[in-house]
């Protein structure tokens, strides 16, 4: 039985992760932030930050923080829609 989190998209991207860089470009564009902005309050190459919001990359755990501390959101926030 396939679950949500298994899902994948017609590219082959899990479905979890394009969420997920959709949602780090909404509140990043909600900020008023660029990526280089936001990359940098994260402490992450601009690329990387880029590769993540169009769903190239998926993110570390260990990263979570910083990203919601750039973007001005409570870590659950990345997650969730509004």
């Amino acid at each position: 039985m396939a679950s949500s989190e298994s899902e994948r998209s017609d590219t082959g991207v899990p479905a979890q992760r394009l969420k997920f860089g959709r949602r780090l470009r909404t509140l990043r564009e909600r900020a008023g932030l660029t990526q280089t902005a936001a990359a940098a309050a994260a402490g992450m190459d601009r690329s990387f930050y880029a590769e993540l919001e169009s769903a190239r990359h998926s993110v570390s755990v260990d990263r979570v923080p910083a990203l919601a501390q750039a973007v001005g959101v409570p870590p659950h926030q990345l997650f969730t829609d509004d």
